[in-house]
């Protein structure tokens, strides 16, 4: 059973986990060399699968990761030849984030690697005890939801 079958719109613990893991950008996933994807890029490349053609701001919205650090692993993934960037034709100042044919060949294997990941993460867990760490995983990010939307913003003006 992957927690991700158990509610398909519960927490993605890939993400969670990846994303606030520590120097990740360079990692190559284990066994996974062949596929040239580093865990940093996991999350915005599983995003592009969802929905291609987002914006960097869409994508670090829907990832969790902050704007400067989206910055960076699309500059790499562009390098990598992961992604193409557009021009947006209804902003002429955003660009689109675009899957490559390389990326797009990828695709399979990447979702099989993250089903992989979730899979060899729960080792050792009982499927109850998948439904309570997806539980105790959508309360803690709805705690931090909270927390950080109730943070007063600062005034553009000073003031």
């Amino acid at each position: 059973m992957h927690l991700l079958e158990v509610q398909p719109r519960g927490p993605d613990l890939v993400r969670d986990l990846l994303v606030r893991r520590q120097g990740t950008e360079g990692e190559r996933l284990p066994a996974h060399g062949q596929l040239g994807v580093t865990l940093g890029q996991l999350p915005a490349l599983l995003a592009l699968y969802e929905q291609d053609g987002l914006t960097q701001s869409e994508l670090a919205r829907r990832t969790g990761v902050e704007q400067p650090t989206m910055a960076v692993n699309l500059r790499r993934m562009e390098r990598d030849g992961l992604i193409a960037r557009t021009p947006d034709p209804g902003d002429a100042r955003r660009a689109l984030v675009g899957l490559t044919p390389k990326a797009k060949s990828i695709r399979e294997p990447v979702r099989q690697l993250r089903a992989g990941i979730d899979e060899d993460s729960l080792t050792g867990f009982t499927p109850a005890e998948h439904v309570q760490l997806r539980d105790f995983l959508a309360r803690i990010t709805g705690n931090l939801d909270t927390m950080l939307n109730a943070r007063p913003k600062a005034d553009p003006t000073g003031g």
